[in-house]
């Protein structure tokens, strides 16, 4: 039931992102917070990924929907841990070295726009550091420049397609996880659930 639960709130954040970024586009501080919201979901789903592997055993399928994206996953999960997931200040000097026009935009940084810039300069800076040892990048081809018409719609291709694959790789492992429980009837209610409810005792969640 946990794996199943869980399973649908990560489709569900996607779901929404998804509809959300078609309506309104990537141009202003909101929309970024989708992308960066996209991040840290596919992060998620990679971690979760990984507990419900014993499954594939019986879903070979699966397997198979999840490896088409694999790759551009981990490029997800990287992007959140070194864009949002944490205070990375090697990636801000970089962004500063990549970016000149940030020394000379620093009297704006109350403007919503100009943060959308900020963000954007950070964002690409991350992504080309996602680099091989000897240099080459592991998922696009060459140096991104998200001013530059042609990679801006490379990058959201890219975000289409991870949250579109993940969505259908949870969408299968949900009807798959969900053969395995039970479904219970909203109006055949079980008073032991509430008593057990009532004893619960909370804990501080140490990881």
């Amino acid at each position: 039931m946990k794996q199943f639960i869980i399973s649908q709130l990560l489709k569900a954040d996607l779901v929404e992102i998804d509809r959300q970024l078609e309506e309104t586009g990537f141009k202003d501080m909101s929309s970024m917070l989708l992308v960066k919201q996209v991040f840290l979901t596919i992060a998620n789903v990679v971690d979760f990924e990984l507990t419900v592997r014993p499954l594939y055993k019986e879903n070979r399928e699966l397997s198979t929907e999840y490896k088409k994206a694999s790759k551009e996953y981990e490029f997800a999960k990287y992007l959140r841990n070194k864009f949002i997931g944490h205070v990375k200040h090697e990636l801000t000097e970089k962004a500063i070295e990549w970016k000149p026009e940030l020394r000379y935009l620093l009297k704006r940084t109350d403007e919503r726009d100009m943060m959308f810039m900020f963000n954007l300069f950070i964002l690409e800076t991350a992504i080309n550091t996602y680099v091989n040892a000897d240099g080459s990048h592991k998922v696009f081809e060459s140096e991104t420049d998200l001013i530059y018409p042609p990679d801006l719609k490379r990058f959201l291709v890219y975000i289409t397609f991870v949250v579109k694959s993940a969505i259908k790789y949870l969408t299968k492992l949900g009807e798959a996880l969900g053969k395995n429980v039970e479904m219970l009837d909203p109006s055949e209610q079980k008073f032991e659930h509430w008593l057990a409810a009532g004893e619960a005792d909370f804990e501080f969640i140490k990881k």
